[in-house]
């Protein structure tokens, strides 16, 4: 019993110079430990904005002004005179002799005469017979017709412009000027042409007889 507490005393002991040796050695290490040195502080200098004067722009008045003026050419050449050949009257052309320089043939003259609508002769009797049927049946009425007409006279073509209301009166009137109508013909210029009037027939049965 003796030697056990006598090696456990020496074990403590032992223990206890280990640990004061580590306690000097910590302590010593934090003395000695040199501490971190403060960055140094650098001054830079900050330049003082020094306010410049604003140059003023130049003004339009204050600037030069050059003028250039063209001065004018005067052309001291002349126009050449331009002569006209005389007009040939026999073909119409110019008589350039031999020039060589010709103009176109003038047109002929225009025919001047009267003008005038196509006129129904007056020997041409005008109103068809009354037909019988619409007679007896009381039919009236009045039909309009347009009428052309060539350069001879005769009747082309008759279009029905306006209906009396009966069919047998409006194909007496137009049968009756197809076949029976003639004209002299129109003129313009004096020249017969063909045209076209306009004409109007009455179916009245009192008028009838």
């Amino acid at each position: 019993m003796d030697r056990l507490t006598t090696r456990a005393s020496g074990f403590v002991a032992t223990a206890a110079v280990h640990v004061g040796i580590a306690v000097l050695l910590l302590a010593g290490w934090q003395v000695t430990r040199p501490k971190p040195q403060p960055k140094p502080i650098i001054a830079v200098p900050i330049p003082v904005p020094v306010d410049r004067p604003e140059l003023a722009a130049p003004r339009t008045s204050d600037l030069p002004v050059t003028i250039d003026i063209a001065q004018p050419v005067w052309d001291e050449t002349r126009p050449e005179p331009v002569v006209t050949p005389p007009v040939d009257r026999a073909t119409g052309g110019t008589n350039s002799g031999d020039t060589g320089i010709g103009q176109p043939p003038l047109p002929p003259p225009v025919a001047s005469g009267p003008s005038r609508g196509a006129r129904l002769i007056a020997a041409t009797a005008m109103q068809p017979p009354y037909p019988s049927a619409s007679r007896a049946l009381g039919e009236e009425g009045s039909v309009e017709l347009m009428v052309s007409i060539d350069d001879h006279g005769q009747v082309t073509g008759v279009n029905l412009l306006r209906s009396s209301g009966y069919a047998r009166l409006d194909a007496a009137a137009i049968a009756f000027a197809l076949k029976r109508w003639r004209f002299e013909a129109a003129l313009e210029n004096g020249k017969p042409v063909a045209a076209s009037r306009r004409f109007t027939i009455r179916f009245n049965l009192s008028e009838a007889g």
